[in-house]
């Protein structure tokens, strides 16, 4: 009997956490299904698919943009060709927006991950059978911040007494501040982060912890804004003529205390400056992910330069 594919419906959403709980082994995409399935992104709403045989689902995937979001078949439906179904259905949607080229997992904004994890290598061989290319990879930390003497409530009030000392005030958002963070974060760092930045505001409390100084924003740090309920950290930035003083430690560790009440470790997704991490609280561990992409097959027509 050979799948039919349709579109997923928010009624499916137990179903396809159950098959998600069986079918990623190296991502916890069941706990953000529906972040994953029917979240938006600063790109809009996904369009996700269901494949089913006799009724059952057996397969899910989504996409928004020219990121695929995610693909998924249960273990006991693989090699029946339901997963290039599922992935084909996906392309369709990115080819429809005449993007250049598809992506894997790495959606700005709502990602399940930054690529796919490379200890996942028959995932990456079966992209590459399928025409994709593994054109670069990110780096997630791992911070041990349940028994970690760098991440504790006494070490984040003394962070906020340094920043104090040197004219700061380093404190927890207030979601009535989402309009101005955004459109600071915005004009400062661009891209998701403003979205990301104001998920986490949504959080109980609320995700993100700034710095000012003389009433002006000086730095951010968020969690949860994306993946929620993992204990992701980021995004964060200290606006340029603010750095150095000792900020992004404090909010880093403000939001660390905060992931720790619910996760005894916290993932810091696409790190910039290691060094910085590993100093200020140390690194237990670091998941590695291939970018993975495939180039569309239409060519799109040049229209001449005027004369």
């Amino acid at each position: 009997m050979v799948a039919t594919l349709a579109a997923l419906d928010p009624g499916d959403l137990p179903a396809a956490r159950d098959l998600l709980r069986a079918s990623c082994a190296h991502d916890r995409a069941a706990q953000v299904a529906e972040e994953k399935l029917f979240g938006v992104s600063p790109r809009g709403a996904p369009v996700a698919f269901a494949a089913r045989k006799g009724g059952i689902l057996i397969g899910v995937a989504a996409t928004c943009g020219d990121r695929v979001r995610l693909v998924a078949v249960h273990p006991a439906a693989r090699g029946e060709g339901v997963g290039s179904q599922l992935l084909g259905a996906c392309e369709a949607e990115v080819w429809k927006g005449a993007a250049r080229r598809a992506r894997m997992l790495d959606e700005p904004g709502n990602y399940l991950a930054p690529g796919v994890d490379v200890a996942n290598v028959d995932a990456i061989a079966w992209l590459g059978r399928r025409g994709y290319i593994r054109r670069d990879e990110h780096t997630n930390l791992l911070v041990d911040v349940r028994t970690n003497p760098r991440v504790t409530v006494a070490r984040a009030v003394e962070l906020v007494a340094r920043a104090a000392e040197r004219g700061y005030e380093v404190r927890r958002a207030r979601r009535d501040e989402a309009e101005a963070l955004s459109a600071a974060i915005s004009i400062g760092f661009g891209g998701a982060w403003p979205f990301e930045v104001e998920r986490a505001l949504a959080s109980d409390p609320p995700g993100v912890h700034v710095a000012s100084r003389d009433g002006r924003l000086a730095a951010f740090a968020a969690h949860d804004g994306n993946n929620r309920g993992l204990g992701w950290f980021g995004p964060a930035g200290t606006w340029p003529e603010h750095r150095g003083q000792g900020l992004g430690e404090a909010l880093l560790v403000a939001c660390l205390v905060d992931i720790a009440a619910a996760h005894p470790t916290a993932e810091i997704a696409w790190i910039g400056p290691r060094e910085f991490y590993q100093r200020a609280v140390g690194v237990v561990g670091e998941r590695t992910f291939a970018v993975m992409t495939k180039d569309s097959p239409f060519k799109r027509s040049t229209i001449p330069p005027a004369m």
